[in-house]
């Protein structure tokens, strides 16, 4: 099991309606602290309500603390394991909290006993944004969490966290912890070896696009392309919202619905054949942030171009979605011929480390700006 209690603070709301948010949670949250992405239990047990609060103090100002203002923001909840981590951080740092700050949880040293990694801003006294990132991780004993020496030194780039899953935590690498909407730079996974988080994997951001196309085509192959619908919207899902919360509201409050790429058998087939020829060949550099890989059949029923371009600095390098700004870190346009002079696209935004849908549909064989 594994959740994320925060943010990592890279999409936002407009400020009218961050501000209003943060006030609104200061009382129940000191410093307006985030509260993210939840597993389903935790979402049904989450209580939206909240007491009017003062207006917010310069040093937790909403628009650039980021508390309370990302789509993943939920009331914070009852957890004794990060009441008991806060406990624990507030003696080791009395000021922990004055900033940014995001817990993960989940079971990272592999003992069935769920630990907590957290990450939380640091910077001069009276400052009104912090400037560096700290990462501290508390390990379930017999006696309760015990904190670990400190981890920061292990990443190389402003770290944001993620999730704990699968006995690992994994964490984004962003390039500066200043900037209001920084790029990924790296995607990295840890696991806890011997008192210390040791990097056991690494992607950039075209790597990340590759291992998320083949893992989409492997549930297409398996038989559960049901399972992508979260990556046939154009971004994240707020917390707490599945499909059928999403496609059931108004249509004038909906959020965007997933497209029906693969509600047709054949077009599932084709996407998943496209990336099984291209998966075998080397992309070619085109200059320093683009990449394509091309395979063209000269003839027979499948004749034509399969295709697929990434360019991991996008003229969009933010992108407003469900009335939030999310930062791009890549886009992918995979292409392959449907017969009589037609083909198919499916064009991806990387946000978030994962690949959301931007465009679907059909086009000219004569060419498609990529």
């Amino acid at each position: 099991m594994s959740a994320a209690h925060g943010a990592a603070g890279r999409a936002m709301r407009p400020a009218a309606v961050c501000i209003g948010l943060c006030a609104a949670l200061l009382l129940a949250s000191a410093g307006c602290k985030k509260q993210g992405a939840q597993t389903t239990t935790q979402a049904a047990a989450a209580s939206a309500t909240a007491a009017p609060a003062p207006a917010a103090d310069p040093a937790v100002d909403p628009a650039l603390n980021w508390g309370g203002t990302t789509p993943h923001d939920r009331p914070p909840l009852h957890d004794p394991l990060i009441e008991q981590a806060n406990a624990i951080l507030r003696k080791a740092d009395p000021g922990f909290d004055r900033f940014e700050i995001q817990y993960v949880t989940g079971d990272l040293d592999r003992d069935g006993r769920d630990d907590v990694a957290v990450e939380y801003g640091i910077g001069e006294d009276g400052a009104m944004r912090h400037v560096a990132k700290r990462i501290r991780v508390l390990l379930s004993r017999a006696g309760g969490l015990e904190l670990q020496p400190d981890q920061t030194e292990k990443f190389a780039d402003c770290p944001a966290l993620r999730e704990i899953r699968d006995g690992r935590l994994w964490a984004d690498g962003l390039e500066a912890c200043m900037l209001p909407f920084p790029r990924t730079l790296a995607y990295y996974q840890f696991e806890w070896r011997n008192g210390a988080l040791v990097r056991v994997a690494q992607e950039t951001a075209q790597q990340r696009v590759l291992s998320r196309l083949q893992a989409m085509r492997a549930a297409v192959l398996a038989g559960e392309w049901a399972t992508l619908d979260r990556n046939l919207r154009p971004g994240p899902l707020p917390a707490g919202a599945d499909a059928a919360t999403a496609d059931k509201k108004p249509p004038d409050k909906s959020l965007a619905a997933a497209e029906p790429v693969f509600a047709d058998a054949q077009r599932r087939r084709a996407f998943a054949d496209a990336l099984g020829l291209l998966g075998h060949l080397q992309l070619q550099r085109l200059n320093d942030h683009e990449a394509l890989a091309s395979l063209t059949k000269p003839s027979g029923p499948e004749a034509g171009e399969r295709r697929l371009h990434i360019d991991t600095a996008p003229e969009d390098g933010a992108v407003d979605i469900d009335g939030y700004t999310y930062v791009v870190d890549a886009r992918a346009s995979l292409e392959w011929p449907e017969g009589d002079g037609v083909g198919y696209h499916l064009r991806w935004r990387l946000i978030e480390g994962d690949l959301y849908l931007e465009e679907a549909g059909e086009h000219d064989l004569d060419g498609l700006e990529s």
